[in-house]
């Protein structure tokens, strides 16, 4: 507890590996982040920054919010114990901390990932109630609004914070089942069902920014805009967004934050549109994000959850590259001709070091992101791939090494540790952007998004397709052309990726709860191995599992085979998206992306346990200081002297907070 109590002046630089949460610390791994280069911004990059950067940290309660209908009143419920926790059992405050971090995390009680729900590890029902006690004692307001008493909150809330079985999935794509009234995921109520959904006009079903209440009977939709759903936050957000316009690199980047502003103001989705399209455009050195963007939480792959992102450019030599050769790629794709562009708009290509992430795009990061999301933007004016530099350049290199020598064959291991972390990884990332999210396009005869006929899966789809792009081109001579590896190299490159890309997800099948992948990203990764496993008929895969020692190892047979296996699943997946086809989607989700083996996921879970390898990231991103002079700010400094539960107790004071003096309510 001490920690969040330190002056900043007092603190020790934190970056790199911070702690590790959960029993044996194999749970998250936290890591601070570090921004080089942000010193060398100019004045009013700087301000720009700052503004929204303050802009993502008030819209980070909207995510808690949309998790579940009792996320964000169990952050405020456990912080507020905390924070009037001095004088209590020691054992009791760490349990309550302990808890409280997965939930600052995870954004509730749901795994980022995986969409099921933890509990508590140490926290006891009893205990809670007596820390909770303790805390009003002790001056903490327990409820703030006094509308119920301490008691009425701790047993309508302990069923979703105790109770494994209560509510146990927030995102419920399984086959067979209702995915709507079985998602617990707050952008429905509890009795809305999928048939009360497709009952709506199609304009109203497909909403990015809608909450569906039913009330009488009768569905309900909530817009997320000012003076409808979340209108507080959005207020706040508007306001720094307001005051970062006068600082916009360029006239697009100023039309971007106009057109946002419009957007949170009308709950038009139209003008969201048209902040994508001037976003795009605005290629500037410092950028971000703020909107309701991703759609994994949907079990329809719909609404949009909540995220803000802060941004500066870092050195793009190869990504520009492949962005410049998008029409090369594109025409060597393995699916059919009609389905392939023939005029393909330059994508955006940039490495940046991020400054902050919230919401679903923070504390747990991705390595990358293309944007937008809407189809026919991407098709009119090409699309922005931004690969997050530092988040991907922070790790343990005594962990990679460690994981490498239990998790690989050995004839693999050195090409892995060579290659794997500084070269392969990042070739990974900046294809599947790239050259795979933009790629492909709709069948003539399919009017409207592909995303709109494919339904649960399309998320899950769009990111094997993504991946499956970089792993048919990895053997492509244009990237030795461009400067990526040798000649000498290219084998033992694209042997590498193969293994790091299907043996990394077999090492990571311990994440998945039960033997259901349920996650977008995971779904896509487990199809891919499975497909070349069992799903080419006669034909061999060029992929086995073996047992060496009692211990699963995936061992490539033949690379040509391989890669022929993952052009032939990629060519199928295209057309699958193109023609809009849900049926054959969900048959080839259902067959090959979801079902895990239980002696292959026992045998890596042993192995992670024994090893400690923490099964996700979460990061500390600096803090932004605003030098004030007169009321304005004339600087800002940055700095890396938060641990998580610092920044997070910050992020939860400033969220309502439209003051640049941080230390004003």
């Amino acid at each position: 507890m001490e920690s969040d109590k330190l002056k900043y002046e007092d603190r020790k630089r934190l970056v790199g590996e911070l702690e590790r949460l959960g029993p044996g610390g194999i749970e998250v791994m936290v890591l601070g982040v570090e921004a080089p280069g942000f010193e060398s911004l100019a004045a009013d990059q700087k301000r720009f920054a700052y503004y929204v950067y303050r802009a993502a940290v008030a819209g980070n309660a909207i995510a808690f919010k949309q998790s579940h209908r009792h996320a964000y009143e169990i952050k405020q419920l456990l912080e507020a114990v905390y924070q009037h926790s001095d004088g209590m059992e020691p054992a009791l405050v760490e349990a309550v901390h302990d808890y409280l971090k997965f939930v600052w995390i995870h954004h509730g009680q749901y795994d980022h990932y995986t969409h099921t729900k933890f509990t508590p590890t140490a926290l006891t029902e009893a205990g809670f109630r007596k820390a909770a006690e303790y805390a009003v004692a002790n001056g903490a307001k327990i409820p703030a609004d006094e509308t119920e008493t301490l008691d009425e909150v701790l047993k309508r809330l302990g069923p979703s914070i105790f109770d494994a079985t209560f509510e146990p999935i927030q995102t419920n794509q399984s086959e067979g089942e209702d995915i709507v009234a079985g998602s617990a995921v707050n952008y429905w109520d509890p009795d809305v069902t999928e048939q009360d959904l497709a009952d709506l006009e199609p304009g109203m079903q497909n909403r990015l920014n809608v909450r569906y209440a039913k009330r009488n009977g009768t569905i309900v939709p909530e817009l997320y805009k000012i003076g409808g759903l979340y209108g507080r936050e959005l207020e706040a957000i508007s306001h720094f967004l307001r005051l970062a316009i006068p600082y916009a690199e360029s006239v697009e980047q100023q039309k971007s934050i106009e057109s946002l502003l419009e957007f949170y103001e009308s709950g038009d989705e139209e003008d969201f549109r048209r902040h994508s399209v001037h976003w795009l455009k605005a290629n500037c050195d410092v950028d971000y994000l703020n909107g309701f963007i991703e759609v994994y939480l949907d079990p329809r792959g719909v609404i949009g959850q909540y995220e803000g992102n802060v941004s500066f450019k870092m050195g793009a030599t190869l990504i520009n590259g492949l962005a410049d050769n998008t029409i090369y790629f594109e025409r060597r794709m393995p699916w059919p001709e009609k389905y392939k562009r023939s005029v393909v708009v330059r994508p955006v290509a940039n490495v940046v070091n991020v400054l902050v992430e919230t919401g679903d795009a923070g504390p747990v990061s991705p390595a990358a992101y293309n944007l937008p999301n809407y189809n026919d933007v991407r098709r009119d004016h090409g699309s922005k791939n931004v690969i997050l530099q530092n988040i991907e350049n922070t790790w343990s290199e005594e962990l990679l090494k460690q994981t490498v020598d239990v998790f690989y064959l050995p004839e693999y291991r050195e090409n892995v540790l060579r290659y794997g972390r500084t070269m392969v990884r990042p070739l990974e990332v900046y294809m599947h952007e790239i050259i795979g999210h933009g790629s492909g396009q709709p069948d003539v005869k399919l009017a409207g998004d592909p995303r709109s006929f494919l339904g649960r899966v399309y998320s899950a789809l769009e990111e094997c397709r993504a991946d499956l792009v970089a792993l048919w081109h990895i053997a492509d001579p244009k990237l030795i052309e461009l400067g990526a590896f040798s000649l000498s190299e290219q084998r033992a490159v694209v042997e590498t990726m193969y293994i790091a890309f299907l043996q990394g997800w077999f090492s990571r099948i311990d994440r998945v709860p039960g033997l259901e992948v349920r996650e977008a990203h995971n779904k896509g990764n487990h199809l891919i191995l499975m497909y070349l496993l069992e799903g080419r008929g006669k034909q061999n895969g060029g992929v086995e599992v073996i047992e060496v020692d009692g211990d699963y190892f995936v061992r490539l047979t033949d690379l040509e085979t391989v890669r022929n296996g993952m052009g032939a699943l990629l060519s199928k997946i295209q057309t699958i998206k193109s023609t809009g086809n849900r049926k054959k989607a969900e048959e080839l989700f259902d067959k090959y992306g979801t079902r895990l083996d239980a002696n292959w996921k026992e045998n890596i879970t042993a192995r992670k346990k024994k090893l400690g390898t923490p099964k996700i990231k979460a990061f500390v991103f600096p803090r932004l200081e605003p030098v004030i002079e007169g009321g304005e700010i004339v600087d800002v400094k940055i700095h890396n002297d938060e641990d998580l539960t610092a920044q997070q107790l910050r992020f939860s004071r400033l969220e309502n907070s439209t003051s640049i003096d941080e230390s004003s309510p």
